[in-house]
């Protein structure tokens, strides 16, 4: 097993079009391998390359936080994407779902398009965008230090200066809903996973325990 890493000098900062490789190897490593979504949909618990691609690409729209160990050599230590959503997104999902290359991007737009109409954020709070964070990663040497909680924070202020009223999270994992609370988010839906069910009425993601929904959260920027 890897020994944890302390580190008094971790640094935060807005990833830029330079860090686009990294935060792809840094996300295939450590985020994908243990989000619930990706690894238990049933059919194939890889990682969707349209998902991956469509993810990272928002890396070179300056939606994008870096932790880096300063002591390390500037490693990169976490990882946090946002994208945004606006009137129409459903739509978009819906319509990206049945462009989709492969059938578990196709089937996870699906899910996040019930997502977003089911909490329908905008209309609720009376705002024409959101910061949807997507992505947050941290290297497990590093977890315990909450380096997760900082990537949040640091997206609020990200979103705040891109000119967003709103920040929201769709939570699929119970340990990101958990930091989502403690950086003062507010959960406004759930959705169990056993209750989502593609047009066969199959169960088409089913984690195992404590992951048992995918919470959405907001705050008010």
């Amino acid at each position: 097993m890897a020994k944890s890493v302390r580190s008094d000098c971790i640094e935060f900062r807005v990833a830029n079009p330079d860090d686009y490789d990294s935060v792809l190897e840094f996300v295939l490593k450590f985020y994908y391998h243990d989000e619930p979504m990706n690894n238990s949909y049933i059919y194939d618990s890889n990682p969707a390359e349209d998902d991956v691609e469509f993810s990272v690409s928002f890396v070179l729209q300056g939606m994008a936080v870096v932790a880096e160990d300063c002591h390390q050599g500037k490693t990169l230590v976490g990882v946090s994407i946002a994208n945004p959503t606006y009137p129409g997104y459903v739509q978009d999902l819906l319509n990206a779902a049945e462009q989709a290359r492969t059938r578990k991007w196709r089937d996870s737009l699906k899910l996040l398009a019930h997502l977003q109409r089911s909490v329908n954020i905008l209309e609720r709070f009376n705002a024409q965008k959101c910061y949807d964070i997507e992505i947050v990663a941290v290297d497990p040497d590093y977890r315990g230090q909450s380096i997760g909680a900082k990537l949040f924070e640091e997206q609020f202020k990200r979103a705040k200066s891109l000119g967003y009223p709103l920040a929201s999270a769709d939570c699929s994992s119970f340990y990101s809903a958990r930091i989502a609370e403690r950086v003062g988010m507010k959960c406004i839906g759930k959705l169990a996973y056993s209750d989502y069910r593609d047009e066969d009425g199959v169960q088409l993601f089913q984690p195992s325990a404590p992951h048992r929904e995918i919470q959405t959260f907001v705050i008010v920027l």
